[in-house]
This record gives structure tokens, C-alpha cells and sequence, in this order.
């Protein structure tokens, strides 16, 4: 446990948990402290007062790496980078759909391919 000054009365008081609670920045280290006059207080751990006993070490911010959003549309296979906006097929139906990107079918000879825009 570790001592440090109340933040309502300036007396002596302990740490008495460390968590993490999430937030829009990722997860941030909180403290649940209590003092001896009675006092008991959950708060981030960096807003913690200075210490009658010396300045308490800050605990770093915890920030994971962001969660990877998962692909809602898939990709042009022509390309490989751009999201795919149109089902492209041959006319002659013996090429199945695929999906392309709008740059991509630019380029596309119209009267030997379909183009069909998702949702379409």
C-alpha cells in the first residue's frame, strides 16, 4: 500500500486498489484511496494530490494499440487497395461477380463486362 495526503482533509491516507477503467483514449489507471479521517475516494491516478511522504510516481496511461474496424466491403481485386464499389461479371456469364473499385472499371471494355453497383 502506499501512503499519500487526503485530497478533502490533507491527512494521511493509503492507497488501497489499483484498476484501470476505460475510456475515448483507451484504458487509464485509477486509484481507490482512504484516509484517516474517513474519507474514501476512487479517482484517476494521475490527479492524485502530492504527497505529505514525497511525490508519488505517476503510473503510466495504458494505450493499446486501436482494434482494426472489420472490412464491411471488400476490396477491388483489380487492385488490391481501394474499397470496391461495382459487381463486375462478362457478359457472356462465364466470369462470376467481382468486386471492383470505380478507377478500376474505368478501364473496363463495357460492351464485353456488366458493371452493377452494390446495393443495385
Amino acid at each position: 500500500m502506499s501512503a499519500i495526503t487526503c485530497p478533502g482533509c490533507g491527512a494521511a491516507a493509503e492507497i488501497t486498489e489499483r484498476f484501470t477503467l476505460a475510456s475515448t483514449d483507451g484504458p487509464i489507471a485509477h486509484v481507490a484511496l482512504s484516509c484517516a479521517g474517513g474519507h474514501h475516494y476512487r479517482m484517476a491516478a494521475d490527479k492524485l494530490p502530492a504527497s505529505a511522504f514525497g511525490p508519488l510516481a505517476p503510473r503510466p496511461r495504458v494505450r493499446p494499440e486501436p482494434p482494426r474496424l472489420p472490412h464491411t466491403f471488400p476490396l477491388c481485386i483489380h487492385c488490391l487497395a481501394s474499397p470496391a464499389g461495382f459487381w463486375v461479371s462478362g457478359k457472356d456469364n462465364s466470369v462470376v461477380r467481382r468486386p471492383w473499385c470505380l478507377s478500376c472499371c474505368q478501364d473496363l471494355d463495357r460492351e464485353r463486362c456488366d458493371m452493377i453497383p452494390f446495393g443495385g
